[in-house]
């Protein structure tokens, strides 16, 4: 992993960049960061787990350096680390992944899809700071407060790997399209060419965000829900007297109707298209031993301003659809096996840099493990299983650098 990062990346040389606000440093940031990117290489689930593996002799020095932090110290200087520095170095080596062809499109696509969407991370009755959400729950007959974070994040989806582009937490009492903006922002000016298509929940669809992704050259395609909109029901009005086109794609019959230059879209002030997709899935199970098929319906409406010419109605379902990437293959992963919400240390500093570590291991480990290693290596290899294979290594490599950039001449 180390000899992959540093041929592809000059890995180590990039993270001595990092730095943080602490004024005589003992142990320098690099290596603080090296220990919490390793953590999430190792899918360990806490600081404290994490110090237990560092305090071992001749182990992770090689990896970190001869100075190793302990828990304190990696929440103390991740409280202090520069957001700046720690989102640049996910966006270069996002694009250095880009222009290898290490993340490319799917055949026959020639679209960039990024998907931006929310997620609710740890929750506490106990513990709180100063951009900490409230809400009110019960709890039997009382009423307790809770505190949250969430945070926006931008997905690239219908692409190998679905690489994060960045985040933004959401601030109290702060919608979560107004943090999104922010995002959407930095993202345009971070990676221009890497972005034609931005594609969102129903909560995205207003003016304000869709003009800016407008106005950037780049294209919306936006779920819509609100049947009280004028242009929900025009379209509906619409298609009553249009002929659908019917789709048939495996289990899935999709009746698809095209409804281009709408302009009931009265705050936006331009014309739009709505895409509207009627769709039937048979699924096959065993229930009782016994062979059953199920029918279910769904009803799927999009807005994009992308012509009917250019792009076609079932090409606008495929990236409605692919938004669900954000959830199945970013969120539900993230989670579930890379301990996204636990919550390492409550600091909204630390939070938006740990998430930024995590989103650059999650990254470069998926091109390890796809891009380098072999067939055969893989056939019987799950990414999960790779991180402790990390952990045996640690055990053979007797304190020597891994670093190529580290090594002594000679």
């Amino acid at each position: 992993m180390a000899g992959y990062l540093e041929k592809r990346y000059q890995f180590r040389q990039r993270v001595a960049q990092l730095r943080d606000g602490r004024q005589r440093q003992q142990i320098p940031t690099a290596n603080v960061w090296l220990s919490v990117f390793g953590m999430f290489l190792l899918r360990l689930g806490s600081f404290n787990a994490l110090e237990q593996e560092l305090r071992r002799c001749k182990r992770w020095e090689s990896w970190v350096g001869c100075r190793k932090p302990s828990a304190d110290t990696i929440g103390r200087v991740y409280s202090q680390m520069s957001l700046a520095d720690a989102r640049q170095l996910l966006v270069e080596i996002n694009r250095i992944s880009w222009r290898s062809k290490a993340i490319h499109l799917q055949p026959q696509e020639s679209y960039r899809v990024v998907a931006i969407d929310g997620h609710e991370l740890s929750a506490s009755r106990a513990r709180c700071c100063d951009r900490c959400s409230q809400r009110e729950i019960k709890v039997g007959e009382k009423t307790v407060l809770e505190y949250y974070h969430r945070v926006v994040v931008a997905q690239w989806v219908g692409v190998s790997p679905a690489a994060i582009l960045d985040l933004e937490l959401i601030a109290p009492q702060e919608g979560e399209v107004t943090a999104a903006r922010r995002l959407l922002e930095r993202i345009l000016v971070h990676y221009p060419r890497l972005i034609d298509v931005i594609t969102a929940d129903a909560l995205y669809l207003e003016a304000p965000f869709i003009r800016l992704t407008l106005n950037s050259g780049k294209h919306v395609v936006i779920v819509m829900k609100q049947e009280n909109r004028e242009l929900f029901r025009d379209a509906d009005q619409l298609r009553a007297v249009t002929q659908p086109c019917v789709l048939h794609q495996g289990h899935r019959t999709t009746r698809l109707w095209d409804i281009s230059q709408l302009s009931s879209f009265s705050t936006l002030g331009l014309a739009v298209r709505v895409v509207w997709a009627e769709e039937s899935t048979v699924t096959r199970k065993l229930v009782g031993g016994k062979p059953q098929e199920e029918l279910s319906q769904s009803r799927w409406v999009w807005v994009t301003d992308l012509p009917a010419a250019t792009v076609p109605a079932s090409k606008i379902q495929k990236w409605g659809h692919a938004r669900w990437d954000l959830e199945n293959r970013g969120f539900n992963e993230l989670v579930n096996l890379w301990h996204m919400d636990h919550c390492f240390i409550h600091n909204p500093n630390a939070i938006e840099v740990l998430l930024l570590t995590l989103a650059l291991a999650f990254l470069v480990s998926y091109l390890f493990y796809q891009r380098n290693l072999k067939p055969a290596a893989r056939r019987y290899l799950t990414r999960l299983a790779l991180a402790g294979r990390f952990t045996e290594d640690f055990s053979a490599l007797d304190g020597a650098t891994l670093w190529a950039s580290q090594q002594q001449p000679g």
